[in-house]
C-alpha cells in the first residue's frame, strides 16, 4: 500500500552547488508543479497515504505557492516534512511554514562548522561563485528556526541530512554537540551521489560489495567472528575492508552480528512514491530524472521511469495499475542483475536492460538499493 508520498513542486534551484545531479541531466524540463495539479495529485491518492514529503530535485521553498501546497496536505490529516537547502528560511518564511502545518522540517547541510568562514571544500559553500557564505547563512538561519518555534511553542520537528564526503567526514564527531545545540530530532547522513570523477573521488564507500549475510538459523555459510579492532590503526582498517568485500561467510564483531543486507529499494517495499514537477509519478529518487551516474569510472545512463501522470489519470489509479504492481512485485526477491558487483559489462553503461532479462529499468546498479544512498 502507499504510505509515503513525494511531492517535487520545482526543478528550479536558487543555487548552483557543483556536484548537484541536475548538472547531468538530459531531455529534463526544468517546471514548477502547478497547485492544479498538485490539488489533483491530493485528491486522488490512495486513503493508506500517512506521509507528505515535499522534495525531490529542486528547492521547495523556491515555488511561489509552497505554503498554500503544505496547507492543503496538512488539511488531508497526514503528516507533512519539506527538505530545503535552508537558504530561503527566512523569518517570514519560518511563520509561514509553521501556520500552514508543517510537521517535520528537514535541512540539507555538508558544513557542520559553526563559524561563519567559507569552506572552500564544502560541496556548496559558495556555489554560485557569489563570494556568499550560504553554508553559515543556514546556520544562522537554523538558529533563527529555533528561536521562533521556542517562542511559538511550535511542535515542528526538524531534521538534518548530512552528505558525507571525504573533505567533511572529519566532522561526524561534531554531530552530538550540533545536535544538542541546534535541538535536531533526526540525522540522515548519506554518501555523496557520484556524477562525475570529482564527485567519485568523493565517496567514502568506493569498495562496493554485496552486503548480505543473513546470520542465523539455517545459515549455510561459515561465521567470522572477529574481536574489536582500533580502526585509527591502518593496518586494521585495511584488514576489515578486505574482509567486508567477500560475501561467501557470516560476520561477527565482539559476538553481534553484522547485517550486511543490500538489494532492498525502501521506496518500493517501504510503500513510497513520486510525483515528480511536470506531474508523471516515478518509483523512487533514483528514476525521477534523467542523468548520468559515475561509479568505478564508468559513465552510466540513467533513463527515469514512470506510470502515469496525475495531470491524466489519478494518482491511486496510477499506483493500483498492473504495470505498477508488476514492477513492485520484483523487489521482493530484487529480482535484477547484481551490476554493481561483476565488473561493469556493457549493460552497465544504461539501466535499459540487465544480463538476466530484465528491460527498463534495470535496477541492479542502484546505489539507493545497496544501502549507500539515503534520503529522509
Amino acid at each position: 500500500m502507499l504510505r509515503k508520498l513525494y511531492i517535487e513542486p520545482t526543478t528550479k534551484c536558487n543555487l548552483n552547488c557543483k556536484m548537484c545531479f541536475r548538472h547531468t541531466w538530459f531531455d529534463e524540463p526544468i517546471c514548477d508543479l502547478s497547485l492544479e495539479d498538485f490539488r489533483r495529485a491530493l485528491d486522488t491518492m490512495p486513503k493508506t497515504v500517512e506521509t507528505i514529503f515535499f522534495g525531490g530535485m529542486g528547492e521547495p521553498l523556491h515555488h511561489k505557492d509552497i505554503l498554500e501546497m503544505i496547507r492543503l496536505a496538512a488539511q488531508t490529516g497526514v503528516e507533512v516534512e519539506l527538505l530545503t537547502n535552508g537558504t530561503l528560511l527566512t523569518e517570514t518564511m519560518i511563520h509561514g511554514i509553521l501556520d500552514a502545518g508543517l510537521t517535520r522540517l528537514w535541512i540539507s547541510i555538508d558544513d557542520l562548522e559553526t563559524d561563519s568562514s567559507i569552506n572552500a571544500d564544502s560541496s556548496r559553500g559558495d556555489p554560485d561563485h557569489s563570494g556568499h557564505d550560504h553554508s553559515g547563512r543556514v546556520l544562522s538561519n537554523i538558529r533563527t528556526l529555533n528561536k521562533i518555534r521556542q517562542q511559538r511553542i511550535s511542535g515542528i520537528s526538524l531534521g538534518i541530512t548530512f552528505v558525507a564526503m571525504k573533505s567533511n567526514v572529519h566532522q561526524l564527531a561534531k554531530l552530538p554537540f550540533f545536535i544538542a545545540q541546534h535541538l535536531v530530532d533526526e540525522v540522515n547522513v548519506s554518501n555523496i551521489s557520484p556524477t562525475d570523477e570529482a564527485s567519485q573521488e568523493e565517496m567514502l564507500y568506493t569498495g562496493l560489495v554485496n552486503m548480505y549475510t543473513g546470520p542465523g538459523k539455517g545459515s549455510v555459510l561459515p561465521t567470522v567472528r572477529l574481536p574489536y579492532f582500533d580502526m585509527n590503526v591502518p593496518e586494521a582498517a585495511e584488514g576489515i575492508r578486505s574482509l567486508m568485500r567477500k560475501q561467501n561467510f557470516n560476520l561477527y564483531f565482539n559476538d553481534q552480528p553484522v547485517l550486511r543486507k543490500s538489494g532492498y529499494c525502501k521506496f518500493v517495499r517501504e510503500g513510497m512514491t513520486f510525483v515528480r514537477a511536470d506531474g508523471k509519478v516515478c518509483p523512487c529518487m533514483a528514476l525521477l530524472h534523467n542523468g548520468y551516474t559515475y561509479l568505478s569510472n564508468v559513465r552510466r545512463k540513467i533513463t527515469h521511469c514512470s506510470f502515469g501522470n496525475v495531470k491524466e489519470q489519478p494518482l491511486a489509479e496510477i499506483w493500483n495499475s498492473k504495470e505498477y504492481k508488476v514492477f513492485r512485485r520484483k523487489f521482493d526477491d530484487f529480482e535484477f542483475a547484481s551490476c554493481i558487483y561483476c565488473g561493469h559489462c556493457e549493460l552497465f553503461s544504461e539501466n535499459k536492460e540487465d544480463c538476466i532479462g530484465n528491460s527498463h529499468p534495470a535496477c541492479g546498479g542502484c546505489l539507493w538499493a545497496e544501502g549507500v544512498l539515503s534520503c529522509p
